[in-house]
C-alpha cells in the first residue's frame, strides 16, 4: 500500500508539474522576448508549492500541534553490546536507530543498568550489569529525553551506584524517574508542556532483588503497589485541580484543570513468555481506571500483546531495545511511537526493530520487507487475543483505537 501511494503521488506530481514545464520552457523559446523568463528561484518555489499542496492532499504534511512520543525496551551496555562497542566504536550499535529516533519530538528508554565509575559496588547478585559514563554517549547521540530507572538493575551497585548514575545522566542533561533518595523522590513524574499538551510519565516495578532494593525512607527503586501508586494519583489530581482553580479569570469563574497525558512505564511480567499473566492484566485493568492513558511494559525480553482497557492502551512488553543477550529465546523487539494531539491520543505507530542476535553483532536496526511483516504479525495476533486490533501497513503497524 505504502509503495503504491508512493508511487501514485509521484505520477500525480508529474501531471501536475507538466504544464508549467512547458511554460517554463516556452518562456525562453526566441520571438517571444517581450515576456520575460521567471528567475529560476521563482520556479523553484512554484514547485515547492504544488508539493506542498499534494502532500496536504494525500495527508502526508506533519501535523505541527501533534507531539510523537517514542518509547522503547530495556537497554543495557554488556555482554555482546561491549563486544559491538570494542569491535566497531561507541555508536556502532546505535547508527541504525539515529533516523527513526529524529523523527520523534521525546524519547523515552528503560535503562535497566547502573551507571557507575570503574569502582563497583557489587553487592553480589546473579546478574550484575554495570555501564561506563561514556556509555551515555549512546544516550545523547539519540537525543534520548527520559529513562526510567524503575527496574530490578537499577540497584546493583547499591545506593551509592544508584548516586552515581543519577548524576551521570543528570551530567547529559537526560531526565530520570522511577528511582531516588527515597519514595517520594523515586514517584515523582517526569513533566513535559508544550504544543498545547502536558505529559506525566511515571515509573515502577514489581521486580527487584529483595525488598531493600524498593525505596522507603531510604533509596530504591519505585514499587508496583497499584493501592499506593492510586493514592498517589488521587493526591496529585487534587492538588492539580486546586491550582487551576485557584486561578480565576476577569469574571471570576474557575479555570478548568487541563488534561494531562499520563503513561507509565512498568517493569513486570515473565521473561521469555510471550503472554503477560492474570495478575497482571487485573493490575492493568485497576491502573486503567485511574485514567491513565499508556502502561508501557518490559522486563520480559520480547514483546507480548496489546491491550485496550478503556481509554486505556496497555503494551505489556515491548521487548529489549539495545540489549547484549545472545541466548536462543530472543526475539525481535518493539518501537511505540505515541501521536498525541493536545494531550489526546491520535495514533499508535509499532515499529519492529532487529533483534535476533545469536549470530551476529549487536547493530541494532528497524526491520524492513517481509521479515518486518511477518514479525508484526505475531505482534497482530498475540494482541488479537487480549481483544486488540493491529493494522499493519509495509514496514509499519497501527493500533486501531475506535
Amino acid at each position: 500500500m505504502r509503495f503504491f501511494r508512493k508511487h501514485f503521488i509521484s505520477s500525480i506530481s508529474v501531471l501536475l508539474y507538466l504544464p508549467i514545464l512547458l511554460t517554463f520552457a516556452c518562456a525562453g523559446v526566441p520571438g517571444n522576448s517581450s515576456i520575460p523568463e521567471k528567475p529560476a528561484e521563482v520556479q523553484a518555489s512554484i514547485v515547492d508549492k504544488i508539493e506542498t499542496q499534494i502532500e496536504k492532499l494525500f495527508g502526508k504534511e506533519e501535523d505541527p500541534e501533534v507531539v510523537k512520543v517514542l518509547l522503547g525496551g530495556d537497554v543495557m551496555f554488556n555482554w555482546g553490546i561491549r563486544d559491538t562497542i570494542k569491535s566497531k566504536g561507541e555508536l556502532a550499535p546505535v547508527k541504525g536507530l539515529k533516523s527513526l529516533f529524529e523523527s520523534a519530538d521525546l524519547r523515552v528508554l528503560n535503562l535497566e543498568t547502573p551507571v557507575v565509575s570503574e569502582k563497583s559496588w557489587d553487592h553480589g547478585k546473579a546478574y550484575v550489569f554495570q555501564a561506563k559514563e561514556s556509555d551515555l554517549e549512546t544516550m545523547s547521540f539519540l537525543g534520548v529525553d527520559l529513562v526510567s530507572l524503575g527496574n530490578n538493575h537499577a540497584m546493583d551497585h547499591g545506593p551509592e551506584g544508584l548516586e552515581e548514575t543519577l548524576k551521570f545522566l543528570e551530567n547529559r542533561k537526560i531526565s530520570s524517574i522511577g528511582a531516588g533518595k527515597n519514595i517520594e523522590f523515586a514517584f515523582r513524574p517526569w513533566i513535559w508542556e508544550g504544543k498545547d499538551t502536558t505529559l506525566r510519565v511515571y515509573s515502577a516495578t514489581n521486580v527487584a532483588e529483595g525488598r531493600s532494593h524498593y525505596a522507603g525512607q531510604t533509596p530504591g527503586v519505585m514499587p508496583l503497589d497499584p493501592e499506593l501508586i492510586l493514592k498517589k494519583f488521587q493526591i496529585e489530581k487534587f492538588q492539580l485541580n486546586s491550582s487551576k482553580t485557584s486561578k480565576r479569570d476577569k469574571k471570576s469563574k474557575a479555570l478548568p484543570p487541563g488534561k494531562q497525558f499520563r503513561i507509565l512505564s512498568l517493569h513486570w511480567g515473565v521473561e521469555y513468555s510471550p503472554f503477560p499473566t492474570i495478575e497482571q492484566r487485573k493490575i492493568a485493568k485497576t491502573l486503567a481506571d485511574s485514567g491513565l492513558d499508556i502502561i508501557v511494559g518490559h522486563h520480559p525480553h520480547i514483546p507480548q500483546g496489546i491491550e485496550k482497557l478503556g481509554n486505556t492502551i496497555v503494551f505489556y512488553s515491548l521487548g529489549n531495545l539495545i540489549f547484549g543477550s545472545r541466548n536462543a529465546y530472543l526475539n525481535h523487539n518493539l518501537i511505540v511511537i505515541l501521536h498525541i494531539k493536545k494531550s489526546k491520543l491520535i495514533n499508535i505507530e509499532l515499529v519492529p526493530i532487529f533483534g535476533k542476535f545469536q549470530n551476529e553483532d549487536h547493530l541494532v536496526r528497524p526491520l524492513e520487507g517481509k521479515e518486518a511483516e511477518n514479525f508484526l504479525k505475531e505482534v497482530a495476533v498475540l494482541s488479537q487475543d487480549l481483544g486488540t486490533k493491529i493494522r499493519i501497513d509495509g514496514d509499519r503497524a497501527w493500533v486501531e483505537l475506535d
